[in-house]
């Protein structure tokens, strides 16, 4: 049982409760999991990628995606639709350049009938987010593994552009080593394309003569309505601006998002009710 997940982490978060004998934990194990016994959850590893072996860090994974999964079930959404998701893009990228604007984002895709759930990582599992489907919902799941705000949104939008560009099965990732194949990378191109044009953002590194200030940053960001800490994520990630430098950009986004997180204590997680999401007459 102790080589399925880590039993100590599991009741530390609240995901079981302690137990006064092993038939009474075996059986929460199993009820937390979704199977009858102890066997069957060997068998879940099948269903997720690159879980060839029974490594505890694998196997934690799997218990976090059990845990979104045991939550979603909770969550009342809509009806999805692949290409309502897709035309609502504009308006979740809306909320891109105001921090506080991240708060519409649960019923933004509560009503295009997306589960949205934060559950921070398990001890070595190393997730940022996942993509999967509970039925006919799509599922995304944020870790906020590092709590900033280009994270943030490069992470939500790379698991939308894996429900967007069809891609089916299930999607674990950790973003600083994605498995190398072409979902992976059309939904790394698609989210860093819907965040930053790529051409206009060459145009700046052009204008800039790779001299980044705050200011030209964040008058960037202004004209590209986008947050400053988005510009500056990409400027880190593509090394054209040091790691340690305008990190005050980076705001952190959690305490925006405490009602969709998993606290550990209360496991009926809020769906804000704000934003409208368009409707197209012909779909």
């Amino acid at each position: 049982m102790y080589t399925i997940a880590s039993i100590s982490e599991l009741i530390k978060n609240k995901w079981i409760q302690a137990a006064d004998s092993i038939d009474n934990l075996e059986r929460q194990v199993c009820d937390f999991f979704g199977v009858s016994s102890l066997d069957e959850i060997l068998q879940l590893n099948v269903n997720f990628r690159c879980y060839e072996y029974r490594e505890p860090e694998a196997t934690s994974r799997i218990a976090w995606v059990k845990r979104v999964e045991n939550l979603a079930k909770q969550q009342t959404i809509a009806s999805f639709e692949r290409k309502k998701v897709e035309i609502a893009i504009p308006v979740i990228l809306a909320c891109v350049k105001q921090v506080e604007n991240i708060v519409q984002i649960p019923k933004l895709l509560a009503d295009l009938g997306v589960h949205f759930l934060i559950v921070p990582h398990l001890s070595k599992t190393y997730l940022d987010g996942a993509a999967f489907y509970l039925y006919s919902n799509p599922v995304i799941a944020l870790t906020l593994r590092y709590d900033r705000i280009d994270s943030f949104w490069f992470t939500l939008m790379h698991e939308l552009a894996h429900i967007v560009l069809g891609h089916q099965g299930a999607y674990l990732d950790n973003l600083d080593a994605l498995e190398e194949n072409d979902e992976e990378t059309e939904a790394n191109e698609k989210a860093a394309e819907w965040l930053i044009n790529s051409q206009t953002f060459n145009e700046f590194i052009i204008r800039s003569k790779k001299v980044f200030s705050r200011k030209a940053i964040e008058e960037f960001a202004q004209n590209q309505n986008r947050h400053p800490g988005i510009i500056l994520g990409r400027l880190h990630y593509d090394k054209l601006v040091p790691h340690k430098n305008l990190r005050p950009l980076l705001v952190r986004v959690s305490t925006i998002l405490s009602h969709s997180t998993d606290n550990f204590c209360d496991s009926k997680l809020d769906i804000p009710q704000t934003a409208e999401v368009p409707t197209n007459d012909d779909d």
